[in-house]
């Protein structure tokens, strides 16, 4: 892990921030899966499923399946 090629501060040797390397590929990845969220109806689905799982398991604070299934009475 010592063999890097930057420095202390972050830095490369072309004046590069790691952090700018981190940028480029996580808005390289939230392009592709904006893209392929709209035009990809099988990947479309995959979200959607994540989504409802997450929704649906208790990760959501607000709950909506519990509310959903409990009376007003």
């Amino acid at each position: 892990m010592s063999n890097s090629d930057f420095d202390k501060n972050g830095v490369d040797k072309s004046g590069t921030h790691w952090m700018q390397y981190a940028a480029l590929a996580f808005s390289a990845f939230a392009v592709y899966t904006t893209w392929a969220y709209y035009n990809d109806v099988s990947f479309h689905y995959f979200v959607v499923k994540i989504f409802k799982f997450l929704n649906c398991n208790g990760y959501n604070p607000i709950s909506y399946c519990i509310m959903r299934w409990k009376s007003p009475y």
